[in-house]
């Protein structure tokens, strides 16, 4: 049997490329999901936190680690997602992201 089709239509490589790769923030999101999934998940079965659940499954989980020249606030991240985990002001609808995002610009207002 023979496909008479027109390669004219079919999408380029890069076309096709295009279509399925996400932005650094789309795919950044994509991740955090997964990865509060686990948590989740891993919270079913242990108590504590969330630096408790990176602490624990370090083989099993691979974060990426950013150091910052001038540090950061892990401890306050894990705390913002242990709050958001609790439902604690989170809005309906609203992803980590947007809720990270929302609580500490309101840290900055103050």
């Amino acid at each position: 049997m023979t496909i008479s089709k027109t390669l004219e239509t079919a999408p380029t490589v890069k076309e096709s490329i295009k279509m399925a790769s996400e932005s650094a923030a789309e795919e950044a999101e994509l991740e955090l999901e997964q990865l509060l999934q686990q948590y989740e998940d891993w919270r079913k079965k242990n108590k504590g936190g969330w630096s408790d659940f990176l602490k624990s499954s370090k083989d099993e989980i691979k974060v990426k680690r950013i150091n910052l020249a001038a540090g950061g606030d892990t401890e306050k991240y894990a705390d913002l997602i242990d709050a958001y985990v609790k439902k604690i002001d989170v809005l309906e609808g609203e992803s980590l992201t947007e809720y990270i995002n929302r609580i500490r610009a309101a840290e900055k207002k103050d």
